[in-house]
């Protein structure tokens, strides 16, 4: 999506109001996978709101990112039901193999690695968000697995 093509749609979808801000940054982040800093602007100047507090609002929030997430996007819930019931290990495990990764190898890894807080599915702990799909009851094992495909690709 393009600069031209977003703010006609920002103005259908949302009224120029403050109050829209959270939902047209998830609107762009399901678009875009991400928030770049022309489509920041964009919203800033549609909602007639300093980009400061658009800036702000992009970046306190666990579930928008600003930078480009590679191909692959892993996200392990550390909330305290997911933490003790093998969040913690999970992510050490999960940190350690990228990191292997990225010391062996020139090239950029396929894989972002996130944390967010709570994804609110406590009896599924441990969660793991796996490009968008949430996993329940996920073990090391099964997630490493997936990332070794992902490594050989």
């Amino acid at each position: 999506m393009e600069r031209e093509k977003l703010r006609p749609i920002l103005r259908q979808k949302f009224p120029p109001q403050r109050t829209y801000l959270l939902p047209a940054l998830h609107f762009l982040q399901e678009e875009l996978g991400y928030l770049p800093e022309w489509a920041l602007q964009v919203v800033a100047w549609h909602l007639r709101t300093p980009a400061s507090v658009v800036y702000g609002a992009a970046t306190s929030y666990t579930e928008l990112r600003i930078q480009q997430p590679n191909w692959h996007l892993l996200r392990v819930c550390t909330g305290l039901s997911c933490w003790h019931g093998g969040g913690r290990e999970l992510l050490s495990q999960l940190r350690d193999k990228l990191n292997a990764v990225s010391g062996e190898a020139n090239t950029e890894c396929p894989v972002t690695l996130e944390e967010t807080p709570c994804a609110y599915r406590c009896p599924l702990a441990p969660l793991v968000e796996v490009d968008g799909v949430w996993q329940g009851r996920e073990l090391a094992s099964q997630t490493l697995e997936q990332l070794g495909g992902w490594l050989r690709e």
